[in-house]
């Protein structure tokens, strides 16, 4: 199958000064980032069940989820949700998970597409939550980081499945990224790596 149009373990390891720097100035910097709280707002609430702390955390990520979208999401349609965020693997990484727990078709994916039938949450939002919930699992995906890797459409969890499943290239990338906080996943790790790569050459956001 295709891969991501760079070499994930060459680039961190091409760029370890730089994606180290990016890291410890992201999280904790002069200036650091908003997006530093996604992963403690994430991990206040019931990782069974979609929370208001879930919303301020993709909205840490410059993202807004519209009230009404929140209210069903929260409050009228809570069950819609929840039953499809508790058939997700919950205590697992990205690499230890069949692939076909991150294929079309597979709760995750389900769950991806029902969060975008409401109205005002694109993909992008949606990665954000399903993020939020399962920070190991499913990792955040945006435009930029979109564009910087290419990956195969709509193929982005399996391709960075495959790319981990390799314990010496997924080690490569995971020593690469130690400068970031204990408590944040490989996955966030990455995509801060790569979303700060992405800002700096290209427009999208």
């Amino acid at each position: 199958m295709p891969g991501f149009e760079r070499d994930l373990a060459e680039w961190f390891t091409d760029n370890v000064d730089q994606v180290r720097a990016d890291l410890e100035s992201y999280f904790g910097g002069a200036k650091p980032f908003a997006g530093r709280w996604f992963d403690e707002f994430a991990a206040i609430g019931d990782p069974n069940q979609f929370e208001a702390t879930d919303v301020l955390a993709v909205e840490a990520l410059s993202v807004a989820m519209p009230p009404e979208a929140a209210a069903r999401l929260l409050l009228t349609e809570t069950e819609r949700f929840n039953a499809l965020l508790r058939r997700i693997p919950r205590e697992q990484d990205l690499w230890e998970v069949p692939r076909l727990d991150l294929s079309v078709g597979s709760p995750a994916d389900s769950l991806h597409r029902e969060l975008r039938t409401l109205r005002g949450v694109d993909w992008v939002v949606a990665c954000k939550l399903l993020a939020a919930k399962r920070p190991r699992l499913l990792p955040v995906l945006d435009n930029v980081v979109n564009d910087y890797l290419n990956p195969p459409k709509g193929l982005f969890w399996v391709t960075l499945h495959d790319e981990l499943s390799d314990t010496p290239r997924r080690e490569a990338i995971a020593t690469v990224c130690d400068s970031a906080p204990p408590h944040v996943s490989l996955l966030r790790r990455i995509d801060v790596a790569l979303w700060r790569a992405g800002k700096r050459t290209g427009p999208t956001a």
